[in-house]
Formats: structure tokens, sequence, C-alpha cells
């Protein structure tokens, strides 16, 4: 396992120990009625370390050297991501009721106050939703080039092999082509040789007839 593959079971780790106390204080909502209390600072305290522990999971997922298990761990950001956004509408909607709660006096007023401030979330998570979208689409574009890359260097590299076979076939047929140049250069010397050997042995037995 690489480093970076330990780093992120660090940071998950740490992601689900967090979220598992969120999801314990939301449980009772007068526990964080008020922002301004302990509990509700804590809570929001927890989602913003869960939000920095997305990031470095992200980063350490990035850093992954193997596409399959990079994939795999992007996968599981994105769905940590949904997560930790389904607690802070849970935590935004508590907040809300609380302080609708805590200002019935002003009733219309802060009726008004609640719908604005539901419509910013909304409008807020929908950017959020979109850009999520397009940081996957753009990631697993990433993903599909690096993988093309990888296999267009396995062609080169293969091709690259063929071509040094080839080269080393062509030097073997120089070598053999050469080596018939030069047994065929001495089997002309030879001939020579030998026509030139029985004109002197003609020569000489005409002379020994007369």
């Amino acid at each position: 396992m690489s480093q970076a593959s330990l780093s992120f079971r660090r940071y998950d780790d740490e992601f689900k120990s967090l979220t598992k106390q969120i999801k314990a204080s939301l449980q009772d909502a007068e526990q964080y009625h008020d922002e301004e209390t302990g509990e509700g600072k804590n809570v929001s305290n927890m989602l913003s370390e869960c939000d920095e522990l997305l990031q470095q999971m992200a980063l350490e997922a990035r850093s992954v050297p193997d596409a399959a298990e990079k994939r795999e761990l992007l996968q599981q950001v994105r769905t940590y991501k949904s997560e930790l956004q389904s607690l802070k509408d849970d935590y935004n909607k508590q907040s809300l009721m609380s302080s609708a709660r805590g200002n019935t006096g002003n009733g219309n007023q802060h009726r008004e106050r609640l719908l604005k401030q539901q419509e910013m979330l909304q409008n807020q998570n929908s950017q959020l939703e979109s850009a999520r979208r397009v940081l996957e689409e753009t990631e697993q574009v990433a993903l599909e080039i690096g993988e093309e890359l990888s296999n267009n260097r396995a062609t080169i590299e293969s091709a690259h092999g063929r071509v040094r076979q080839v080269s080393s076939l062509t030097g073997r047929a120089k070598r053999v082509v050469a080596s018939m140049n030069q047994r065929a250069t001495q089997q002309k010397m030879l001939m020579y040789g030998l026509f030139i050997s029985v004109i002197i042995v003609f020569f000489i037995f005409l002379k020994w007839l007369r």
C-alpha cells in the first residue's frame, strides 16, 4: 500500500469518527438550538473539520499511483461529500427551527427571514451540487486521459521492441549477404586460378609434344 493510501485511511478514520459525533449531537435538537451555545459551536466546528478532512482525502486520493485504486478512493470521497452535505442540511434546519421557537413574538418577520435563509441555502446547495458534478466529470476525464496515456505508452514500448527485433534481423541479413559475397569472390578467385592452371598445363603439354 502506498504512502498516499495510508494517509487516506487515517483521514478516513478521523472523518468517520467526527460524523458519528455530529449525528449523536443532532439527535437532540435542544442541545444546539442556539449556535452561540457551546454544543452548537462544537457541531459547527466539527462540520468545518470534516470539510478540511475531505479536501485532504481528495488530495491523497489523487496522489495514489494505481488508477483503479485512485478511482475507488475518489468515489468514496464523493460519497462522503454527499453524506456531509446531508448533515449540514440537518444542522441548518434544526438551527432554523430552534431559532424560530425562540422568537415567537416576531412570527411574521421571522418566517420571512427563515424563507430567505432557506432560499439562500437551496441556492448554495444547488451551486455546490453543480460544482461537485463538474469536479466529478473533470476527475473522470483526467482518469480516462491517464489510462489512455498509459495504454499509448505500452503500445509505443511494444513498437520499439518490434523495431529493435527488425533491426537485429536486418543486421543478421547484412552479415549473411556479406558472407555470401565473400564466398562468391573466393569461388571466382578459385575458378580463375584453375583456369590459369589449365592453360599453363596445356602449354606445357604442347611443348612436350614438340
